[in-house]
């Protein structure tokens, strides 16, 4: 879903979207870590999705909301499980690459002393970031004239995935020796007697 920057004016811009947009769904999918087809159609999944966009000089701010579940992977059993994901979310975009910080990439920007524009606004993005919960004021090069809001939201839905995803905190595992999911219940292992490399010399007697 392009939003070209054209349209984006300073007046606060409302969005919403669901889960009957596709590149919503797709957006949402390309996180999931659990890839295996549902038997369900990919719309019943609930998405709720909010954006707010306005323009301060030359920088385009967005935020927004996101409600949706994710389909991750436990860390422990590696059994799928949904994982209920509702943020906030906010974000600053330019076309300056010297405003982004990425003029010695791009080998362009502004002279010295162009860039007080964006200073004088520092304390507009400072305190919609503060309502937001956050203080980094990152700001994204956009090397095209519009937005994605579909990249915006895979993004945003990358930053709610736990470093160590488990499908309950009591999660078990699966057994180290033969994979089985101690979930579900105890496996044979331990009952097992556990062969040693030097069982072959239990009868072994040492000659006179």
């Amino acid at each position: 879903m392009r939003i070209h920057l054209r349209e984006i004016t300073d007046q606060e811009t409302e969005l919403d979207f669901t889960q009957a947009d596709k590149w919503v769904i797709d957006a949402v999918q390309s996180v999931d870590e659990d890839k295996t087809p549902s038997p369900a159609p990919a719309s019943l999944r609930p998405v709720r999705a909010h954006f707010s966009l306005r323009k301060v000089d030359d920088v385009i701010v967005v935020s927004g909301d996101v409600d949706t579940q994710l389909r991750l992977l436990c860390s422990r059993c590696a059994n799928a499980y949904p994982l209920d994901c509702s943020a906030h979310f906010s974000g600053l975009y330019c076309r300056d690459p010297a405003m982004a910080g990425v003029g010695h990439l791009e080998g362009a920007g502004k002279p010295a002393g162009q860039n007080k524009g964006f200073a004088r606004h520092a304390h507009d993005f400072e305190a919609s970031d503060a309502e937001s919960g956050g203080s980094d004021l990152d700001i994204t090069y956009l090397s095209q004239d519009f937005i994605d809001l579909g990249e915006v939201l895979t993004e945003q839905l990358r930053l709610q995935l736990p470093f160590q995803p488990l499908c309950q905190e009591s999660c078990k595992g699966i057994c180290a020796n033969c994979g089985a999911d101690q979930n579900t219940g105890r496996c044979a292992c331990s009952k097992i007697r556990p062969t040693s490399p030097f069982s072959a010399l239990r009868n072994f007697k040492a000659g006179s």
